[in-house]
């Protein structure tokens, strides 16, 4: 069975409950879900889980961006779509965002329901772009591919304690690593990938020399927390379109993002900290 006979095969077996249910389900698989969601748990949670889930989630974000643009692959025909997509096809990025997020947050809980929720979220995300006909099934297949490519490729990573590496060496590798990667990939969601990961990550070794934010709050705390960071992120996300529109256009992204980076690693902990959002604790010394 071809990719678009599976597409109408499909089709066939909906109903207007289903287009709905999928229209739901697949949002659940777009960029900005899992972008509210990993400053939420870097502010909330772990800190230092945010940032390694964050630089994970980010390059793979970065990574189908950058295979869309080498295939170049068309998307099934615009009468069949039942949701607005554009773009090239092939790696899904739901398929492999989905796969990216959940399957990390399932190896960190490492509980049986863990691995079956986040099963059966893959599964519904990534099946909903076929029924929706925005994704060939082979863009779908990649994409989950992908994602678990990149779980196992990080997994030896996982054992780097990041705290050892020096502020300079930290900085300058990540400044080196983002020009890199942006002349690698300066189209699409390059330059927007780029720059959030750099911000992200010199933020998150200056938050920890300079501010040393402690996650753990009371609930109402952590409301405040989680309303008044995402409020300030999303003003940013369009004040700054203005102050940056001078530059070429994707080095604006690149610093538009960058500075949304900064924000959510060391702007938010540090209006956090000085609102005193957080349980009274030690501190963390960390090596310049």
């Amino acid at each position: 069975m071809q990719g678009l006979d599976v597409i109408l095969w499909v089709q066939e077996h909906g109903n207007s409950a289903l287009t709905a249910f999928f229209r739901a389900v697949t949002n659940l698989g777009s960029v900005e879900s899992y972008m509210l969601a990993i400053p939420i748990i870097y502010w909330l949670v772990d800190k230092h889980f945010g940032l390694r889930f964050s630089v994970f989630f980010i390059f793979s974000a970065y990574l189908n961006s950058g295979l869309k643009h080498i295939f170049r692959t068309e998307r099934p025909p615009r009468e069949l779509r039942l949701v607005t997509q554009e773009g090239y096809s092939f790696p899904s990025g739901h398929a492999q965002g989905s796969t990216a997020f959940w399957g990390f947050l399932a190896l960190k809980l490492k509980t049986p329901l863990a691995y079956v929720g986040a099963a059966v979220l893959i599964f519904l995300i990534s099946f909903s772009r076929i029924y929706l006909a925005v994704h060939w099934p082979i863009d779908v297949l990649g994409g989950v591919a992908i994602g678990l490519l990149l779980l196992v490729a990080y997994s030896p990573l996982a054992q780097i304690d990041l705290l050892k590496i020096r502020l300079r060496t930290w900085i300058v590798g990540s400044i080196i690593a983002a020009a890199i990667l942006y002349l690698l990939h300066p189209a699409g969601d390059g330059p927007l990938t780029v720059g959030f990961l750099l911000g992200a990550l010199i933020g998150y070794r200056l938050e920890l020399l300079y501010i040393q934010f402690k996650e753990e709050a009371a609930p109402l705390q952590n409301l405040i927390k989680a309303v008044l960071g995402l409020a300030v992120l999303f003003l940013l996300k369009e004040a700054l379109k203005p102050v940056v529109g001078w530059l070429p256009e994707g080095f604006s992204v690149v610093v538009r993002y960058c500075l949304l980076g900064l924000w959510a690693t060391l702007g938010a902990p540090f209006v956090f900290t000085k609102l005193g959002l957080y349980k009274k604790g030690h501190r963390t010394v960390v090596p310049h």
